[in-house]
């Protein structure tokens, strides 16, 4: 089966990129097809210890970005923003009725983590997912068919100037990421901080 994009990626160079993960001491390294990340993510969330928390990592917008950085060199900044002691029920709720926008989404990093063990799933750029927990978190992506690496291969390992990776946001519905914390704030969600990308 071909390696499906999200609408929010555009990349050149696809060679060698499959759906897979890689382990390691108190991690798990993976990249997946489009169509496998949602249910990826429900299988890992039923494995999280409650109560959970969920993450937002929004880019700053030009204005601000104009205020942090002195020179062009200086990195880049993000918006975090934390929905704190969710159920699972709550956790898979936002999945379910936000998870195409933040799947499709090129821009947005976002992630689940837990109270209790502060073990972290974490959407990074590029349809890569890292979690921070023990090996329990396998079990997920041996049930969807992700197979075992020893070396994983990304995206990133295929940029270069001639085979570049562009990221965008994405509307679905009426909604962008920038939306969901006005939309998620009667539910608790707020603003933490801006940090450095």
């Amino acid at each position: 089966m071909a390696f499906e994009l999200i609408q929010g990626v555009d990349v050149t160079d696809l060679s060698g990129i499959e759906s897979a993960y890689s382990a390691g001491e108190g991690y798990i390294d993976a990249v997946l097809s489009a169509e496998l990340i949602r249910p990826t993510l429900e299988a890992l969330l039923k494995l999280l210890d409650e109560p959970h928390f969920f993450f937002l990592e929004l880019p700053c917008d030009e204005k601000k970005e104009n205020e942090l950085r002195r020179t062009k060199r200086d990195p880049l900044h993000v918006d975090v923003y934390y929905l704190d002691n969710c159920t699972r029920e709550v956790s898979l709720a936002i999945l379910d009725r936000y998870g195409e926008l933040l799947i499709n989404d090129g821009l947005v990093r976002f992630g689940f983590g837990s109270h209790k063990t502060d073990e972290e799933i974490n959407v990074l750029k590029y349809q890569q997912l890292v979690i921070y927990g023990d090996g329990k978190y396998a079990a997920a992506f041996d049930g969807l068919g992700v197979k075992a690496v020893d070396e994983l291969r990304t995206m990133w390992d295929n940029f270069t100037p001639d085979t570049p990776g562009t990221c965008m946001s994405v509307e679905i519905e009426g909604e962008k990421i920038y939306d969901l914390p006005e939309l998620l704030k009667d539910a608790g969600m707020y603003f933490a901080e801006t940090r450095e990308e």
